[in-house]
């Protein structure tokens, strides 16, 4: 029994003690020491922390304490993107959509959008409906690009207000009505499936 206790507590104490790496590193970068935070988060990120691999990512991609490099910023953010980290997915998608520590690829940069949209990130819906009003990767569709705006708007983001406003005045009346029910249909089913 006691040996079952100690097994529990040691479990539970190593655990905690894991986690507070991560608010270590995460409280370093807050205080702008950038050495600490790069110990401590490097440290998580190896471990698998979704988190400290977003954040390595974005000290190298904007060279915070370190060196501005994007190769590094892809494989930190490509690592936590793998593990289902939702800012990771759309860091992933911007170093692609722009073409920075790799060749552009709007495709990638695409699905990487869509998987941060379906997990409820608005900016990357607010891209979607760019990619589609621009045609880039996709071919050039005012009302699917209408349909991603005004699931963004729903969410109060300014971008997609003004974005429905501009596209609208260059949409015939038929494209509204398609716009409006792709956008009906899809609060009736799940995103991934609009």
């Amino acid at each position: 029994m006691i040996r079952i206790f100690l097994f529990i507590f040691f479990c539970f104490y190593l655990s905690s003690a894991l986690s507070n790496e991560l608010e270590k590193g995460m409280f370093a970068l807050e205080m702008k020491d950038y050495d600490r935070a790069l110990y401590y988060l490097s440290f998580e990120a190896v471990q698998g922390n979704a988190t400290a691999q977003y954040n390595l990512g974005l000290m190298y991609k904007n060279g915070i304490g370190v060196d501005k490099d994007n190769e590094e910023a892809l494989g930190w953010f490509t690592l936590g993107s793998d593990n289902g980290h939702m800012l990771s997915k759309y860091a992933l998608g911007l170093l692609y959509y722009h073409g920075k520590g790799t060749s552009l690829n709007f495709n990638k940069a695409m699905n990487l959008f869509l998987d941060a949209s379906f997990m409820g990130h608005p900016a990357s819906q607010i891209i979607i409906g760019n990619m589609y009003y621009f045609g880039q990767g996709v071919g050039k569709n005012f009302p699917k690009a209408h349909m991603w705006w005004s699931i963004a708007k729903e969410k109060g983001v300014e971008a997609a207000f003004n974005n429905l406003i501009m596209i609208e005045s260059k949409m015939s009346e038929s494209q509204i009505i398609e716009a409006q029910k792709l956008y009906n249909n899809c609060q009736k089913i799940t995103l991934p499936k609009c």
